[in-house]
């Protein structure tokens, strides 16, 4: 059982709600009356299909769809083990996780990536990896990353990563935003 000043208490705010009610309920009506048309002239002023984002980029989807690296392959220049092979694709599935697609829950996307060019060259105590990925998605879309990163010889194998972690996330997201720009361009036409 609640205490009788608690009672009380409710009882005066309720009689405050019912003496101030006449006055709060004038004053909302004038309010409405006032924001009423400048929301119709805001209504004519914007159309209803143009949402308040960047070109390209829309509301999220609900859920994210199923994406899939469909083939990585290294061209016949690049010496490549199978450490930096395995760093990659796990590299390029996070960006693939992270990145907005534009579709919803049951969608599949698949796309392959090609890695042109992984240089390591080392000069003044300084190494230099140069790194070139080219990206494609079934429709014929594609997209590349280039990088050139510096750092120390000590850290050689900490700099290789990052560059391929920086061109799988480069990547990644161009494709993600040429899927988006189709997927937009489809529902509209």
């Amino acid at each position: 059982m609640a205490h009788p000043r608690a009672l009380r208490y409710a009882g005066e705010v309720k009689l405050a709600r019912v003496a101030l009610g006449a006055a709060v309920v004038l004053s909302l009506a004038t309010a409405r009356a006032e924001v009423e048309p400048a929301k119709a002239d805001a209504a004519e002023a914007t159309p209803p299909d143009e949402a308040p984002f960047a070109k390209g980029i829309g509301e999220r989807s609900v859920g994210r769809p199923s994406v899939k690296l469909d083939r990585l392959e290294f061209a016949p220049s690049v010496a490549a083990t199978s450490s930096l092979e395995r760093h990659f694709r796990f590299a390029l599935k996070q960006a693939a996780r992270k990145a907005d697609w534009g579709a919803g829950r049951r969608a599949k996307i698949e796309f392959r990536v090609t890695v042109e060019e992984l240089v390591v060259s080392e000069a003044d105590g300084v190494i230099t990896v140069r790194c070139t990925a080219f990206g494609r998605l079934p429709k014929g879309k594609s997209a590349r990353s280039r990088i050139a990163f510096s750092g120390s010889i000590s850290q050689r194998s900490k700099i290789v990563s990052h560059v391929l972690e920086i061109v799988a996330r480069g990547v990644v997201t161009r494709l993600a935003a040429l899927e988006r720009e189709r997927r937009v361009a489809a529902q509209r036409g």
